[in-house]
């Protein structure tokens, strides 16, 4: 009993190890109990949805446009650090009804509202924000905005402008009225990115209208992945 020690010194020096680890892996430990958790969704309607003059740089008035936007909440116990949305692939409805990727748009980071970051600093716990998808010009003032899609193209038809972080020169993030499927992934520093499927429909008609506009012009719902 001696060479090996009584049992306190056993209990010590198993005492001593769980310190030891609990101090090493502390932040791991933690990270099972204490974890943000994202919920992405959309109503199209305000505030998600919202009516938004674009006007330049001196104030002056270029053209009315809808913008849809997803709110992003933090439903887990700790914050979540630069938090980013990622644009990964999009797809067209067929005729037939079945789904092809749109080859031209480029995978890219979405805007944060009203910032243009790609990384939102932190999202605390019972919190949201709102990230911008897609916005829909009035099409009498598209050109003034370098948004027309490729010609030939109707002038009076909408058409969607992605908000990604960096405007292609080839304009792939503009897209012409049909029903769309955009997969987005979530993530933070310290939480596994969430991938959702954004629903969108676009008609093809302008209203001069915020209500209208959100009722019969456009369409976003989320759902989770097929």
């Amino acid at each position: 009993m001696n060479s090996w020690g009584t049992p306190a010194d056993w209990l010590v020096a198993i005492g001593t190890l769980i310190v030891a680890a609990v101090a090493v892996f502390q932040e791991t430990i933690r990270a099972w109990f204490y974890h943000p958790a994202f919920r992405v969704s959309v109503k199209t309607e305000p505030p998600d949805c919202v009516w938004m003059p674009f006007t330049r740089p001196d104030g002056t008035f270029v053209s009315d446009s809808v913008y849809l936007r997803l709110l992003i909440e933090n439903i887990g116990n700790a914050t979540a650090r630069d938090v980013e949305v990622y644009a990964a692939e999009l797809r067209r409805r067929r005729a037939d009804n079945t789904w092809e990727r749109v080859a031209t748009f480029p995978p890219m980071n979405l805007k944060w509202a009203n910032l243009g970051l790609i990384y939102f600093p932190s999202i605390s716990p019972e919190m949201g924000k709102h990230c911008d998808v897609a916005h829909i010009a009035d099409p009498a003032n598209r050109a003034a905005l370098g948004e027309a899609p490729l010609a030939p193209y109707p002038a009076g038809r909408t058409a969607m402008a992605f908000d990604l972080m960096v405007a292609p020169n080839h304009r792939g993030r503009i897209v012409r009225p049909a029903e769309y499927e955009l997969d987005v992934l979530v993530a933070a520093q310290n939480v596994r990115p969430l991938r959702k499927t954004v629903k969108l429909r676009l008609p093809g008609d302008w209203y001069a209208d915020e209500q209208r506009m959100l009722r019969d012009g456009v369409g976003i719902t989320v759902e989770d992945p097929r």
